[in-house]
């Protein structure tokens, strides 16, 4: 490698395009060795170029950084359209104090500017070449490689870890093979990868670890064979996914641990995956998506993870059934539930003012939590007899959990134990009333029993059987009028509600010996007696939240 320090060392054997070159740097100019827009197609001899276009590495880096008092570089900068560049572009360590701009340039080998510090804007803008080295990079304005080719397959194509960069970032419709290593990499402005294909399928194809943005990560259309690896992002504005494809089929795809993005996490308009989307500790301020975007369970449903991940906002559908779908791909992972995303779901509902379906996301995850404790019940058994103690009793804790679902919602729909209670007393007050109509009725009182009145109802001989004789007791006998008039209603209450005494189970009984309805009743009476103690209890549990801390 070269390092000339003036014109004269390299006059003797400069090319017409280095002789362009100069003339038009000292004019501040763009040098134009081929047409504008076009970058020529890779020459199969780089041993045999045409003067007109070839530019020596060597001297292009001469140039970069000042050139001398016979060849003085103006304030412009270095531009540079449609030249092959051969030999290697080392700036490593070196300070450039003007705008370097390449447009249309193909290089034959990579360049390297690890550390180099970059006073002015830097561009690559549409150009070939193996790779760019730039770890440590700093420069006070823009970097832009849109449209360019970094071709380094099976290892690192463009290399920014660690750079500084001033202003803004773009890689807008780039083709990089091999990993674009940008761990640690910080933008005073946005990171544009707009359309861009980042390819390197056995490793990370998009290396953002740790990386700080001041604005906002552009992913719109681009195209990511293999991971996008953004552990411990940081953004200070959207993370736009819009009609993204991530395809990393036996890995994560997208993995997004420990993310920060200030702004809105926006992840629809047909972006596809093919993966593992990893939003574990993510956080975002909003999330924009469309749920059938989301990668769906094709892979036993663990590729989604979405334990930890916390968002304030939701654009996108908010109802309980498209969410709850949406859970259900990421609420797992090998094997293990985790509440959270049910939780946080929860909480961003009910601020937004949509309560109906968070109750509705609570019931579910309080469905979820007590299915899964059934499970590690009869799992976590070390002991033979335990584990057949497990398994012998988690059928009634089945029933105790469907009847804290059906009558309470598992403490988040206290109300439905208020109906159950209803629906119980009216279906209690149809036998009631079939019984007294029978005649199947009796006073619940010894004295009443035995009083003259009620004896003269016994039937013999002389008396046949009365076809209703309490209620007949109850209108004509003395101490009858007296006694508490039956309402089958009233009566039903008494039965099915135990919190309180309208006095008529202690004045009434059924007999089981008058007609079929009393017999019916006699029985059924206790059933509904403690078919209400526990709709009651269910309901007093949910009020005061014990189900719920349960």
């Amino acid at each position: 490698m070269l390092r000339f320090q003036s014109w004269e060392e390299i006059e003797p054997t400069a090319t017409e395009a280095e002789r362009k070159l100069k003339a038009a740097v000292e004019a501040g100019e763009f040098c134009r060795c081929g047409p504008d827009g076009q970058t020529p197609p890779e020459p199969d001899d780089w041993s045999n170029l045409p003067s007109a276009r070839h530019i020596r590495a060597d001297v292009l880096r001469f140039f970069l950084l000042g050139g001398c008092t016979d060849a003085t570089v103006t304030e412009i900068g270095v531009l540079l359209t449609g030249a092959f560049v051969s030999g290697e572009l080392s700036l490593i360590d070196c300070e450039v104090a003007r705008n370097l701009m390449f447009h249309n340039c193909v290089f034959q080998h990579g360049i390297y500017a690890t550390r180099c510090t970059a006073l002015k804007n830097v561009a690559l803008v549409s150009c070939k070449l193996p790779y760019l080295e730039a770890a440590g990079l700093k420069t006070g304005g823009q970097l832009s490689c849109i449209g360019t080719e970094f071709k380094n397959e099976d290892e690192i194509a463009l290399d920014l870890q660690g750079a500084d960069i001033g202003h803004d970032l773009f890689l807008r419709s780039a083709k990089i093979f091999g990993e674009a290593d940008l761990n640690g990499l910080k933008t005073g402005g946005q990171l544009s990868c707009i359309g861009t294909e980042f390819k390197n399928k056995d490793g990370k194809a998009l290396n953002l670890q740790n990386a700080d943005i001041g604005q906002s990560l552009f992913l719109s259309s681009a195209k990511i064979f293999g991971e996008a690896y953004l552990i411990g992002l940081k953004t200070g504005g959207h993370l736009d996914c819009t009609a993204a494809e991530f395809q990393n089929k036996d890995g994560r795809a997208l993995n997004l641990q420990n993310a920060n993005i200030a702004r809105g996490f926006i992840f629809r308009d047909q972006t596809a995956v093919q993966g593992v989307v990893d939003l574990n500790a993510a956080r975002c301020g909003e999330l924009v998506d469309d749920p059938d975007c989301w990668p769906d369970d094709a892979q036993n449903g663990e590729n989604l993870i979405l334990d930890g991940f916390t968002y304030h906002r939701i654009f996108g559908p908010t109802d309980a059934r498209t969410r709850l779908n949406w859970l259900a791909r990421g609420d797992t992972w090998r094997g293990e539930f985790f509440p959270q995303p049910y939780k946080q779901l929860a909480k961003v509902l009910h601020d937004m003012g949509h309560e109906t379906d968070a109750t509705k996301v609570r019931v579910a995850l309080g469905k979820k939590l007590r299915h899964h404790a059934r499970k590690e019940r009869i799992a976590n058994a070390k002991h033979p007899i335990q584990r057949l103690w497990a398994m012998a009793t988690t059928p009634a804790l089945l029933i105790w959990h469907s009847l804290s679902l059906l009558l309470t919602g598992h403490g988040f729909r206290p109300e439905r134990s208020l109906i159950a209670l209803v629906l119980l007393w009216g279906l209690a007050t149809l036998p009631a009333h079939l019984a007294w109509e029978e005649g199947s009725f009796a006073p619940n009182s010894a004295v009443a029993l035995q009083s003259g009145g009620w004896a003269t109802y016994h039937a013999d001989d002389n008396h046949p059987p009365h076809p209703n004789p309490a209620k007949d007791w109850s209108l004509t006998s003395t101490i009858g009028r007296d006694w508490e008039s039956f309402n089958r209603y009233a009566y039903a209450a008494d039965l099915v509600v135990p919190i309180i005494d309208l006095g008529q189970t202690d004045a009434w009984a059924p007999s089981t010996t008058r007609g079929p309805w009393g017999w019916h009743l006699w029985w059924a009476r206790w059933v509904f007696t403690l078919a209400g103690w526990i709709v009651t209890a269910l309901g007093a549990a949910a009020l005061t939240g014990i189900i719920r801390r349960e």
